[in-house]
């Protein structure tokens, strides 16, 4: 097994991946999101603010992972107001419980350390949350959201 971080070339499986942990999650897919997909791999990896890391086993992307990195309002537990945001955690089904996923882990959170990002946030899907507690993570209050027209 071999990790490696992604580049531009992944872009389309970036985006192929995406969708499948989509579905996987039980969203339906209710718009076509191809192009938003493209346009943000394309832009957030070049910029920086998207880290993805690969597994590939025989030459193959069996699965993927990515940390963000943006910056909020100071509070007083977060004085930086910088934040890591674990995301696009995905392994292909037949090469899932082998330890993969937590090695993609190991990786994203060795980025936000380097970085000096002392909060990383995530949310968990249900297959997810053994893996990211068995890291240290612990539920925290959701959030609240409103789609605005």
């Amino acid at each position: 097994m071999d990790f490696r971080k992604a580049n531009e070339g992944d872009i389309p499986l970036l985006a192929r991946f995406r969708k499948q942990q989509l579905l996987d999650e039980k969203l339906p897919p209710v718009a076509d999101i191809d192009r938003e997909l493209l346009d943000y791999f394309t832009f957030s990896l070049a910029d920086g603010s998207l880290i993805s890391w690969l597994a590939i086993d025989g030459g193959e992307i069996i699965a993927t992972s990515g940390i963000c990195f943006y910056q909020l309002p100071p509070t007083y537990t977060n004085p930086t107001g910088r934040v890591a945001y674990v995301t696009n955690m995905y392994t292909l089904p037949s090469h899932r419980k082998q330890g993969i996923a937590s090695r993609l882990l190991g990786l994203l959170l060795d980025e936000a350390r380097t970085r000096g990002y002392t909060i990383v946030r995530l949310h968990a899907s249900i297959d997810g949350k053994s893996i990211y507690r068995k890291f240290g993570f612990e539920d925290s209050e959701g959030y609240m959201a409103k789609k605005l027209s």
